[in-house]
């Protein structure tokens, strides 16, 4: 039986982006951190439809690119990251 409403989801995968992924470097600045919030619900959209590990790294990755300015990023390992999502989603 799910435990996390969407609100909640979305919450852990923005949690779970500022601490594995933050390609803005903004997780160690003070106060709130609202930059990754449209990522963290497009994230939830892809679990939610069952997409694959690749899928949801070829989003990330081009988000660095082509929104956030960082393609230098584009080779970097994102496998903590997905495993930390892949956590969520059994709790979704």
């Amino acid at each position: 039986m799910p435990s996390l409403d969407r609100p909640a989801a979305e919450a852990r995968i923005e949690r779970a982006l500022l601490e594995q992924w933050d390609p803005l470097g903004v997780a160690q600045g003070p106060g709130e951190h609202a930059e990754y919030q449209p990522y963290a619900h497009e994230l939830y959209n892809l679990l939610a439809r069952g997409a694959s590990d690749v899928q949801i790294g070829r989003y990330l990755h081009r988000a660095e690119d082509a929104e956030l300015g960082h393609p230098e990023l584009a080779s970097r390992d994102l496998a903590v990251l997905v495993s930390q999502l892949r956590t969520i989603e059994r709790q979704m």
